[in-house]
């Protein structure tokens, strides 16, 4: 079993054209759900996979990388993008 993750954009300065700030995505049961009519830079997602890989697995409680990690910066050098990444408390998974 899997956290649910949501990931917002919280910041979105710079000449960045792909992501605005309120702009969220969510992972449930380690499957990526985008909105409908919304999309996410490749660029953003690649430098973000790697923390959110370890942001779902379940861990000791309070030893997780949303423990140490909550917000992740595009790594994109003419823009300021931050997203913030927090697990999803829900009742059931697709």
């Amino acid at each position: 079993m899997f956290k649910n993750i949501k990931v917002t954009v919280v910041k979105a300065e710079g000449p960045c054209s792909r992501m605005k700030e309120g702009m969220e995505f969510r992972i449930r049961n380690a499957r990526l759900e985008i909105p409908e009519g919304q999309s996410v830079c490749i660029f953003a997602l690649g430098s973000l996979l790697p923390v959110i890989s370890g942001a779902i697995i379940k861990n000791v409680e309070g030893q997780g990388v949303l423990n140490i990690l909550q917000e992740w910066q595009c790594p994109d050098p003419l823009s300021e993008v931050i997203f913030r990444i927090e697990e999803e408390k829900s009742t059931a998974t697709s």
